[in-house]
């Protein structure tokens, strides 16, 4: 005992800092074997579950010289076993690149500054069990703690640990009761075998009635707002309004809507260096806690703020004007081409110029009423054919078909930012005026070559109120793009995980697809790689009926020829009686000649 005693003097006396013997500090020891205990049952049950690895910050160091001992040999027990539980990293700050292959940071902290100046060093939100090591008052410290995190950072998944001889009590916060809608206080909870859910457990099922402020903005069909409801739930309709009524219910929470800014704006843009317009800018300002209304994932926006996964899918297309259909004197004119046109008069210009010298012999003759005969019966059956089949003029099939055939496009504001991903666009899109379901009136008054770059779902809301345009419009055969929606959230909210599971069950169960069935999908135009594009369908008798009118136009168009060729020959007549005056030498020559 006396040389040990010796040893230490010696140690003091040079600076050497020294663990003492175990048995000279039965209380530290027994501390530490109480937190390694419990942060060994969060490692195991917990994070090792998950495969979660752990980032444990060494400004631990700049604590107290016994609190620094304690964390020391806590760390020892814990990290220089054999068959770690999980990946560590013990560093002074988490290298960037590390981070997000880190999803949890342990902090032996004395005060809530250290705390704070920790997190700070850490730029995503993730699991944090802090270890608190003071013997001034702990409650002050961890409303300070919650303060920080639950305010600056949006993180609700924080675990305050505070060691005594008899065990390690847990410490959360529930920032939604039912007499609170913010509340910091810390909360003792049980992690009983450190199981991750009993480590971080859900506390946003439900808000209680708290109201959540969403940014809104009028997007039929997806969002519909009558801004004059006493009541923001029923002031809501359309795809997402509904969506986002559900999950108000859900999770029972109050709506407070806020109208975007600019008033009117639809959504806001978005720039990779984090320059954001609109309801995008106003979360990133943190001036609300939600926004829904048609918003697409982009990379832009999930990099500074947090955003769901897609939750519904949009395709975005062109839209054409449909070509008329051919007139019954062209439709005369296509069972053959022009050469074959060429040669059939060239062939009778030589029957009659020969014909008129020279007695055809009888087989020739024959042959010539044969070959007429044929001729004649495949000019009808092409005719009948192409009558009934009711074709159109051809519109182009590809993107690039129409860029070629000279087409420009048209699009609303919104979609207009999707045309700058796109190179094929630029130059040749105009904005048109209006809402996203508007741009179709415009399209129907402009020239024919235009097109509206457009989505699936706007048109299918347009057609719920113009069923008589289906067969004005035609869809490009050829689909521009897919985009996915998203609903966004200040970034590091901890509102986003939560409303995400709701989401994915929501999606699964197909309450997307039947809340989709309020939009006429079945009466969508046709494309333009069909038979006949924006082509009427009709009943059976429509049918019948359609087909003889068909059939009379085009007997009516033949007795027009005849009567024209009629009209011909009474004139020729008419010349040819005046050609036998005296005054008209000149017509009697042209006659005699003739």
């Amino acid at each position: 005992m006396d040389i040990r005693c010796v040893v230490a003097l010696l140690l003091g006396l040079c600076k050497v800092q020294a663990v003492l013997w175990p048995h000279q500090h039965p209380l530290e020891e027994q501390l530490a074997s109480q937190i390694s205990a419990t942060l060994q049952k969060i490692f195991i049950n917990g994070l090792a579950v998950h495969n979660f690895s752990v980032f444990i910050s060494t400004a631990y160091e700049e604590m107290d010289r016994d609190r620094v001992i304690l964390v020391h040999r806590v760390l020892y027990r814990n990290l220089y076993q054999p068959n770690s539980p999980v990946p560590v990293v013990l560093a002074s700050k988490m290298n960037r690149k590390m981070t997000a292959q880190v999803f949890t940071q342990l902090l032996f902290v004395q005060n809530a500054e250290q705390a704070i100046a920790i997190a700070k060093g850490v730029n995503r939100n993730v699991l944090c069990v802090i270890v608190l090591l003071t013997s001034q008052p702990e409650r002050p410290i961890m409303t300070k703690i919650f303060t920080y995190f639950m305010q600056e950072r949006y993180n609700i998944n924080v675990v305050i640990l505070a060691p005594r001889l008899q065990g390690v009590l847990a410490f959360n916060v529930r920032p939604y009761t039912p007499t609170s809608c913010l509340s910091l206080d810390p909360v003792e909870t049980d992690i009983k075998d450190g199981d991750l859910w009993d480590v971080f457990p859900s506390r946003l099922k439900n808000l209680h009635g708290c109201p959540l402020s969403v940014i809104v903005w009028d997007i039929p069909p997806y969002m519909r707002i009558n801004w004059k409801s006493s009541d923001p739930m029923d002031g809501l309709d359309g795809l997402d309004g509904r969506l986002l009524r559900i999950v108000a219910r859900k999770m029972n929470f109050t709506l407070k809507l806020i109208p975007n800014e600019p008033n009117g704006l639809i959504g806001g843009s978005s720039f990779i260096n984090g320059t954001f317009t609109g309801a995008y800018k106003m979360l990133r300002e943190r001036r609300a806690n939600i926004t829904i209304g048609c918003a697409a994932c982009t990379p832009e926006r999930s990099t500074f703020l947090e955003a769901t996964s897609p939750y519904s899918q949009m395709a975005y297309i062109i839209v054409l004007q449909t070509r008329g259909g051919y007139s019954i004197y062209e439709v005369m004119l296509f069972p053959f081409e022009k050469y074959t046109w060429l040669l059939l008069s060239t062939i009778l210009g030589l029957h009659w110029i020969v014909g008129s010298r020279w007695r055809m012999p009888s087989p020739i003759l024959a042959g010539w009423m044969l070959w007429i005969f044929v001729i004649r019966a495949s000019y009808e059956a092409s005719v009948f054919n192409f009558i009934h089949n009711s074709p159109v003029k051809p519109s182009p099939r590809t993107l690039e078909q129409a860029l070629s055939g000279g087409f420009r496009f048209i699009t609303d504001h919104a979609t207009y930012r999707m045309t700058l991903q796109i190179p094929s666009f630029q130059g040749k899109t105009s904005i048109s005026a209006g809402q996203p379901v508007d741009v179709f009136d415009a399209l129907l008054k402009s020239p024919w070559k235009t097109g509206a770059f457009t989505s699936r779902a706007f048109l299918a809301d347009h057609l719920v109120r113009h069923r008589k345009h289906r067969n004005q419009l035609v869809i490009l055969a050829e689909k521009i793009v897919d985009n996915m929606l998203c609903m966004y959230f200040p970034h590091g909210s901890y509102f986003a995980w939560e409303i995400n599971n709701l989401l994915f069950n929501m999606r699964s169960f197909g309450i997307f697809q039947h809340h989709s069935q309020i939009l006429a999908w079945n009466n969508m135009p046709t494309t333009t790689d069909t038979n006949s594009p924006g082509k009427t369908i009709h009943s059976s008798k429509e049918s019948a009926a359609t087909g003889f009118a068909e059939s009379m136009s085009f007997v009516v168009a033949a007795l027009n020829c005849l009567m024209g060729a009629l009209c011909v020959s009474i004139v020729v007549f008419g010349l040819e009686l005046l050609s036998q005056r005296r005054r008209w030498t000149g017509l009697a020559w042209l006659f005699e000649r003739v």
